[in-house]
């Protein structure tokens, strides 16, 4: 027989509310832990990293003496040289040395700068996509990446890069750089705002452009490739640049009847 005296029910109400709690506690624990085990057996997948970029084209050049910078120049296949600003003022240089061959714009009175079109694809930039270039710089002057957008826009980028005591290596990517539209003629930034999130899936053009003046000076009558070389203070010379991204191919051509 139970004890159901007022002291005995007091003891079995302890006892039911002690029970009550434990059973509470031993639900949390357990659904706690399949929550656990569910959320380890099944972790969000991880995004797949971008593919790493490809070789898409290295500039090489080629000549005797010192020239302006052409077509007949540049012997990198199936692409088209771009020259903005003052670039028509660009030398290839030659001298001595494993940096011999490049690119030298001290006697352009403007800013200059210079792209390399493919025949046959776009550019796509996204991702991993990057400049690699040796350059030597004098004074404030710096290389900067420039393209061309499949609509004709023409845009140059934040990063700048060069050293005034060595040639170096230097690197650029892509989705580090923020973009102002340039004038292909003055060589001068427009608007006041970054361009915002260009289409870099299909860029049309790519290279590099310097903002500043080069320090020669201009004699009169004489051919810019046989004018003095200028003083120190204001040029920048390349001796290679190298676009890696992924090849986009070109709408194909419709042939007319």
């Amino acid at each position: 027989m139970g004890d159901f005296s007022p002291r005995g029910m007091k003891k079995m109400r302890k006892t039911i509310g002690i029970l009550a709690v434990a059973v509470l506690a031993f639900s949390l624990v357990a659904g706690w832990s399949h929550a656990q085990q569910a959320g380890a057996a099944a972790p969000a997948p991880a995004a797949a990293p971008p593919p790493p970029p490809e070789l898409l084209f290295s500039v090489t050049l080629e000549n005797e003496t010192r020239m302006p910078l052409s077509q007949s120049a540049v012997t990198t296949p199936n692409v088209d040289l771009q020259l903005y600003g003052d670039g028509k003022d660009i030398l290839v240089a030659v001298g001595k040395g494993p940096n011999a061959v490049h690119t030298f714009n001290g006697l352009c009175d403007r800013p200059s700068g210079l792209t390399l079109r493919d025949r046959n694809h776009y550019f796509d930039l996204r991702g991993r996509a990057n400049i690699k270039f040796t350059t030597l710089v004098s004074g404030f002057h710096r290389v900067r990446p420039m393209i061309r957008l499949a609509d004709g826009t023409l845009l140059i980028g934040d990063q700048a890069e060069g050293s005034t005591a060595d040639w170096h290596q230097y690197e650029i990517s892509f989705r580090e750089v923020r973009w102002l539209q340039l004038d292909p003629e003055r060589g001068v930034t427009l608007g006041g705002t970054w361009v915002e999130n260009p289409d870099l899936s299909k860029v049309d053009e790519v290279g590099y452009f310097d903002i500043l003046p080069g320090s020669g000076v201009r004699v009169e009558g004489l051919p810019v490739e046989k004018m003095p070389p200028p003083p120190a203070g204001g040029w920048i010379v390349v001796s290679s640049f190298e676009l890696w991204g992924k090849p986009a191919p070109r709408a194909a051509k419709v042939s007319l009847p």
